[in-house]
């Protein structure tokens, strides 16, 4: 039995963890059946620390990228959407920059600002006592600023970070085009991922510029709400 290990927070009602969505969303594409386990009874399982991670039989896989490769490679999963290796090629180069450059503008969106933060700090740790909630948020918090400092968006001004996210933004509004998905008529991969990615810049937090630079694309506005769309709810919110 596959048991998706996941993030129980929210936000506008979905995962608030694009990662855990992409793999709600890969095993619907592969039609898997799985349980789910949500919260902090979750965390501890996560051989690196973080979720998602998927619990196949004995094995835990972690990492939403090797959990791909584990439904492709054991359960014979076919994400390529029926497209070429060279159309796949271009989908893969997407993913990586969606997955590794546009999260960190959302990621800043949501840690740096303190009324944004306050929003995480009720959202992520209010399912626990209240002093123990705030000192984890807060060491939290110290964290993700460290590691956005390292990779470098910590460092920027917030006209940098967005001019960088709306590039990234701009880069795949002119590939979607007016096309259902990434590539065309077919969902593939890229879309389990870069769909959660764009309805996590869609959050609604009172600090919005991030949500502000993706509603000037709106075939990126409606390409989120199309990928919501397209699984069931049980499927988009957690157990």
């Amino acid at each position: 039995m596959l048991t998706h290990h996941k993030f129980s927070a929210q936000l506008n009602g979905v995962s608030a963890s694009p990662f855990c969505l992409k793999v709600d969303i890969l095993l619907a594409m592969a039609g898997l059946s799985h349980e789910v386990l949500a919260g902090p009874d979750a965390l501890p399982s996560a051989p690196k620390g973080k979720l998602p991670v998927l619990k196949d039989g004995d094995s835990l896989i972690a990492d939403s990228e090797f959990i791909r490769m584990h439904l492709e490679d054991n359960y014979s999963a076919d994400f390529s959407g029926g497209y070429s290796s060279q159309e796949l090629a271009v989908a893969h180069a997407f993913t990586r920059m969606a997955e590794h450059s546009l999260y960190f503008v959302t990621v800043s969106s949501r840690w740096l600002p303190d009324e944004n933060f306050a929003v995480i700090e009720r959202e992520f740790f209010g399912m626990l006592p209240a002093d123990m909630g705030k000192s984890l948020a807060a060491q939290a918090r110290e964290n993700v600023i460290a590691k956005l400092t390292k990779h470098g968006y910590g460092e920027h001004t917030w006209e940098e970070r967005l001019a960088l996210g709306r590039a990234d933004l701009q880069a795949i509004s002119v590939q979607l085009g007016d096309k259902p998905y990434l590539l065309g008529d077919r969902p593939c991969f890229a879309d389990a991922a870069i769909g959660p990615q764009i309805l996590c810049t869609l959050s609604d937090l009172p600090f919005s510029r991030w949500k502000e630079t993706t509603e000037q694309f709106p075939n990126l506005v409606a390409y989120a709400n199309r990928i919501k769309e397209a699984y069931p709810e049980d499927v988009m919110q957690p157990a």
